[in-house]
């Protein structure tokens, strides 16, 4: 029997069969990700002598005199852009769970892809964001650093939101697609 000669059910079931293995491997990856991130930003900001020196030398300000508050504001800083980036995960593993569960072209899978996509965007300005804010934080006991805060990006920012945006375009073409197929139900 071809894919042709199946029904619309069984070909959303046929696929949802050949996308299982790939679904649990993505839903792994992501998960994988996260934690991998969580326990990259513990560790290097657990050893605070570590952290002045890697930090100091990125921003190229003297960080030995750092005070804890201000240790705790930019770790803070971090935490919350981690938090930010851990709801593109959640929003991985809902999407996979929906494709699992109902079929990729089902108003539930369109709902969880734009989620996704808006997640995505809301980690990359985060991430953007928590950059100079970090660098505001961490040199605010310097009485010579410059304190102006600015939004700077580098090339895997554009990357990121280019992929996110392309997330949020795919989710309004199912969109569209499950509203045209549900009209087309209703006709037939």
């Amino acid at each position: 029997m071809s894919v042709d000669s199946l029904g619309p059910k069984d070909r959303q079931t046929a696929l949802r069969h050949r996308l299982m293995w790939l679904c649990h491997l993505i839903r792994l990856a992501a998960l994988v990700w996260i934690v991998w991130l969580s326990v990259f930003l513990v560790r290097n900001w657990s050893d605070i002598d570590a952290m002045k020196r890697s930090w100091g030398r990125q921003f190229g300000i003297d960080l030995s005199a750092l005070p804890a508050t201000h240790y705790a504001a930019a770790f803070a800083v971090l935490f919350a852009d981690l938090a930010t980036a851990a709801l593109v995960a959640v929003f991985v593993w809902r999407l996979s769970g929906a494709y699992l569960r109902q079929g990729v072209f089902t108003a539930q899978a369109s709902r969880e892809m734009t989620r996704l996509g808006l997640a995505g965007v809301a980690a990359v300005l985060a991430d953007m964001a928590a950059r100079p804010l970090l660098y505001a934080i961490l040199s605010l006991h310097l009485e010579n650093a410059p304190h102006s805060v600015l939004i700077w990006a580098d090339p895997n920012d554009v990357l990121h939101m280019l992929m996110a945006l392309f997330v949020l375009a795919w989710a309004h073409i199912f969109q569209a697609g499950v509203e045209i197929a549900d009209e087309h139900r209703q006709f037939i």
